[in-house]
């Protein structure tokens, strides 16, 4: 994470504009495509940082963030100010802005008196129309909040996502209303980037008696984590000497707030700020991870890929829910074991408990499929490059 880290400083300190955006050249012959102003959280990392800095290594395209937001938990985008300089407007050929639940009227129709071939797109990394009412952004984005969305994408020129879930549901939204909608729609996944492992020099392994179990959840899974409750309490009844479960993400104080994990001997690991959540997540050394995920359509096309992509780019072979996108990229006993119900949640975890070369091979394997198939290689580079022309 080192580039993201000092990339974040630069935005965040320099004033002067040509230092401050080194990128920034009128006549050079490239696309120009301007992020603007993501957060420096999962999304924002993965769907405009990334992006922005693999762009950048290629001849044919330029690509500048105008600002990353700290990110606050209990904000959208539209509730920061976002800082706009009219000349990354002029040398812009693309914007790609996040989602927007306020009217983005104002700043699309201002860009284009700046610049009036500049082309927008907007970025969706989950469906929020189909967030379950347990998800703390439930009652948050009220009706009239997603139907402003809906009317944004009709002044967006394209709609990028991870998936064709998402992507065929607004597409299919959007040809009821009777406004004309004259949008494009992009699938780009989120893929691992040798950016993200810039500052580990190794995959940590565990030198501890007790075997790692971990799970890495946020403030939205308590619901997630519940499928597992009984499967967990199983375990560490039965193994009670010889696993540790570790959840990363969450403190014994959250755990007691939603009334789960009771009397059951877990070891919490706080969040941490995400410039320094792979380095935390390798010094963590699971053996064994655990992707628990409710099967909703909101899940299935949300981000369980990053949670995998995570696990499996420091070898650790997984359990997972048996839910998409895992049952598409999963084949069983391979590079990872799927369950779907409690059973087969205590079993499979028993399976990797039990047989520490299995939990080699799945680890090893897991690993090769994902930089094969879920990174930037040349030909993900060209996907992501066609789609600014």
């Amino acid at each position: 994470m080192k580039t993201v880290k000092e990339l974040n400083i630069r935005l965040n300190t320099v004033k002067n504009f040509k230092e401050k955006y080194p990128q920034f050249e009128m006549d050079d012959n490239k696309i120009h495509v301007l992020f603007l102003s993501p957060f420096m959280n999962e999304t924002g990392y993965y769907r405009m940082i990334l992006p922005a800095l693999e762009l950048n290594r290629t001849d044919t395209h330029s690509a500048i963030i105008g600002h990353i937001h700290k990110w606050d938990f209990n904000k959208l985008f539209d509730d920061y100010d976002t800082p706009i300089d009219f000349r990354l407007v002029e040398w812009a050929d693309y914007v790609v802005i996040p989602v927007m639940f306020t009217d983005a009227s104002y700043i699309i129709k201002s860009m284009r008196e700046i610049n009036d071939d500049i082309e927008f797109v907007m970025d969706m990394e989950v469906n929020y129309h189909e967030l379950p009412d347990y998800h703390p952004d439930f009652k948050k984005l009220k009706p009239e909040l997603k139907d402003t969305l809906i009317m944004n994408l009709a002044k967006v020129d394209l709609l990028c996502a991870p998936n064709t879930q998402i992507l065929n549901y607004y597409n299919d939204l959007v040809q009821q209303h009777d406004e004309e909608f004259l949008i494009y729609f992009e699938r780009y996944p989120n893929l691992l980037s040798n950016y993200t492992f810039e500052e580990i020099a190794q995959i940590e392994r565990n030198s501890t008696e007790k075997i790692r179990i971990g799970l890495i959840l946020d403030a939205s899974q308590v619901n997630d984590l519940r499928t597992i409750e009984k499967p967990l309490a199983a375990l560490l009844e039965k193994h009670k000497d010889k696993i540790e479960i570790i959840l990363f993400g969450w403190s014994k104080k959250v755990a007691e707030q939603h009334d789960v994990l009771k009397d059951l001997k877990i070891t919490y690991e706080k969040p941490v700020p995400f410039q320094d959540y792979h380095n935390r997540l390798n010094s963590l050394a699971f053996d064994i991870g655990l992707l628990p995920f409710v099967n909703n359509s909101f899940n299935g096309s949300g981000k369980a890929l990053n949670r995998l992509l995570d696990f499996s780019a420091n070898m650790i072979p997984v359990v997972v829910a048996a839910i998409l996108p895992y049952t598409k990229i999963i084949k069983d006993g391979e590079n990872g074991l799927i369950a779907s119900n409690d059973e087969e949640w205590i079993s499979k975890c028993e399976q990797l408990i039990t047989n520490a070369q299995l939990r080699k091979d799945i680890g090893n394997y897991a690993h090769k499929i994902a930089w094969e198939n879920f990174s930037y290689t040349p030909k993900a580079i060209q996907r992501l490059k066609s789609i600014f022309i």
